[in-house]
Formats: structure tokens, sequence, C-alpha cells
């Protein structure tokens, strides 16, 4: 059976030392709300919980978002929820998103979400 050592006492860390190790660890402020809401995308998740967390990641515009709601996009089994997806990238707004937004407006198999990819490419365009 093991038996604790009371006698030892844990390791504290040295904030100063982590500050001069790893000087952008201080400057980067990840939300970790955007990971949560990047996580009810899944497919696993309801499509009305999904549509919910798109919205809330567009209203947020954060760039952290953007690979996410990118991978998202054309995986996502519900055209609503596309179309959430599609409006949060345009919020972000980062031209990047440009070409995944192109194939969609091509690909797509609802017009509705067609429409609104290609609307998205002209505006970030």
């Amino acid at each position: 059976m093991y038996q604790a050592n009371i006698t030892q006492t844990p390791k504290v860390m040295d904030t100063m030392n982590i500050i001069r190790t790893f000087p952008l660890a201080v400057e980067v402020r990840t939300d970790p709300k955007i990971y949560r809401l990047l996580g009810k995308l899944s497919p696993e998740t309801a499509w009305g919980d999904r549509k919910i967390a798109a919205q809330k990641l567009g209203n947020m515009r954060s760039l952290e978002a953007l690979p996410g709601l990118l991978d998202a996009l054309p995986m996502d089994p519900f055209w609503m929820v596309r179309c959430a997806i599609i409006q949060a990238l345009e919020k972000i707004g980062d031209a990047g998103a440009v070409p995944t937004l192109l194939a969609v407006a091509q690909n797509d198999s609802f017009q509705v979400v067609r429409s609104h990819a290609a609307k998205a490419v002209e505006r970030l365009s």
C-alpha cells in the first residue's frame, strides 16, 4: 500500500520565471467561452444549440473562433446551422473565410445556404 510522504511540499511555480520564459502568455487572453461554444458546434449537439452557439460566436467577433467555424460550416447537416455559421463568419469579418464561403456558395445542397454564402463572399471581398 502506498503511503504519502507528508514531509514533501508541493512545488510552487515561479511566476516571474514563467513570464520571462513565455512573454506572449501574458499578452494573450484566451476566452474559454469561445472554446465551449465551439465545442457545441459538434454534430452530436442538438441543432438549435449549434445555431445559438454559432450566433454567439459571431456576436463575440473573435478571430479565435474562425478556424472552428470554418471547419464546422461544410460539415453541419442542418441548413439553418450552416446559415448561422455563415452569418457568424460575416460578423467576424476576416477575408480568410472567403475560400470556404466560396466553396459553400458553389456546392451546398440548399439554395438559401448558397445565397447566404455568396452574399458573405461579396461583403468580405
